[in-house]
Parts: structure tokens; C-alpha cells; sequence
């Protein structure tokens, strides 16, 4: 395999469109997604000073990284190529088309920013629930959330080639929120919900959408790097821990 890290900037004017925006709202997105963080880490032991400063250093992580992709695996694929060999009869040439099979190579790579940093920030979440008073609570709901939003993003991804997983925007979280808030208030655990909200949507999404699909339908990706967590640009995971978090807060 060739090179392990990529560097891939957003090229395509509406990946330019959204980090204009998203350097506009810098500073909003700064104080509000670190404290939503916080406020999540509280229950789990964290004081809001320790809480803010890990979010806020992960945030800023994300944001920065979200052009590193760590390039894991090369996989070798069968493509057929048409092409056009031309015949002579007489001085006149006559077309034959033809398909040719040739060997590509897709680079499947894990972006920085997009899901590694959302997957330690789960992690982080998790062992401070293990440690926690409600720990067997907490990781009942987790698991079956994390089982509820993987089925339904793995139901509502369309794989299109060339481009990637896509998924509508809104149901990794909204499911996640939703599953969170029933089965938290069935376990007295309410108070840990923006914490569950947001592992189980990143875990969920990544393994429902991007996991199974990547295995199942890998062939169809025709991509040659397939970027999980995103190419230059924020995936479904990150957005879907925020977004959960949010609506979680907000419901309760």
C-alpha cells in the first residue's frame, strides 16, 4: 500500500459552500457544541471545567482533521472498461467496440475528524458510564440503541458509485434520540441520555451505515478511496453525535 495518510481539501464547490459557512459560525459552533459536550460528560463524573475542555479540545480536533484520512486496507477489484479497436477492410476503418477486464485498487481509508475523534469521544463516554452508578443500565441501553440505529441506517442507505453511502441526514440521530429517551426513562437513567444519544448514534451510524455496507456492497462503491467518516468533509457520524445530543437535550 502506498501512502497512509491522505490529505483530501473539499474541491467540489458545495464541500467549499459548507466550510465557508462553517468558518462564518466558527465561533457559535465553538460555544455550543463544547457545552452541549459538557453537559452530556456531567452526569458521567466529569466537573463542567474538566467536561468543557475535553470537548472543546475534541471539537477542535475534528474540525482540524477532517482532511486526515489513514488510509487501513488496499483492495484489489475486477472493472470492465469499454473501449473502441478500430478494423481496416478494403482502407476503411470500421469500429469494434470492445470490454475490457482490468485490475483497480480502492485505498479504503478512516477519516480523522469525521470518525476517529467522534469514536474516542463515544469511547471516553462509555468507560466513564462503566464506572458510574447506573453502569448496567446505561450499557443495556446503549447496546440496544446502538442495534436500533444501525438497522435503520443500514434500511435507509443508498449506495451510489462514485460518490458513496449516503444517508438521510436526520434519521441516525432522530433514532438515536428517540430509542435513548424510551428506553432511559424505562431504566431510570434519564439523567445519562445526551451521553447515550450521542455514542450510540456515531457507533450506529458507522457501523450501519458505513460497516456493513462497506462489506456487502463493496463492489459497487467504484470508488478508488473509500473515506469512512467522511473525504475532507464532515460524514453522518460526527453530524449524527451532534445532532442526537442536541435533540436529546432538547426532548428532555
Amino acid at each position: 500500500m502506498g501512502k497512509k495518510v491522505i490529505i483530501q481539501l473539499p474541491l467540489h464547490p458545495l464541500f467549499l459552500a459548507f466550510f465557508l459557512i462553517l468558518a462564518s459560525t466558527a465561533l457559535v459552533w465553538l460555544l455550543f457544541v463544547p457545552s452541549a459536550l459538557a453537559c452530556a460528560f456531567q452526569p458521567l463524573g466529569l466537573s463542567p471545567r474538566v467536561g468543557y475542555a475535553v470537548a472543546l479540545i475534541m471539537v477542535l480536533l475534528s474540525m482540524m482533521l477532517s482532511f486526515v484520512n489513514i488510509a487501513i486496507a488496499e483492495v484489489s477489484r475486477q472493472v470492465l472498461v469499454p473501449e473502441i479497436d478500430y478494423v481496416s477492410f478494403f482502407g476503411i476503418y470500421y469500429p469494434v467496440p470492445r470490454i475490457r477486464l482490468v485490475t483497480a485498487k480502492t485505498v479504503i481509508a478512516v477519516n480523522v475528524g469525521g470518525a476517529v475523534v467522534p469514536l474516542a469521544i463515544s469511547s471516553l463516554m462509555i468507560l466513564l458510564m462503566i464506572v458510574s452508578s447506573k453502569a448496567l443500565e446505561a450499557l443495556v441501553v446503549e447496546a440496544l440503541t446502538i442495534a436500533v440505529v444501525s438497522l435503520v441506517s443500514y434500511a435507509s442507505s443508498r449506495i451510489i458509485p462514485g460518490v458513496g453511502i449516503v444517508v438521510p441526514a436526520l434519521i441516525p440521530p432522530l433514532v438515536a434520540a428517540l430509542s435513548v429517551m424510551v428506553l432511559s426513562g424505562l431504566v431510570s437513567a434519564v439523567e445519562l441520555a445526551p451521553a447515550l444519544a450521542y455514542s450510540g448514534a456515531v457507533i450506529g451510524a458507522l457501523i450501519g451505515a458505513d460497516v456493513v455496507n462497506l462489506v456487502k456492497h463493496f463492489n459497487k462503491l467504484q470508488s478508488p478511496l473509500i473515506s469512512i467518516g467522511g473525504a475532507g468533509t464532515f460524514d453522518g457520524i460526527y453530524l449524527s453525535g451532534i445532532a442526537a445530543l442536541f435533540l436529546t437535550m432538547l426532548f428532555i
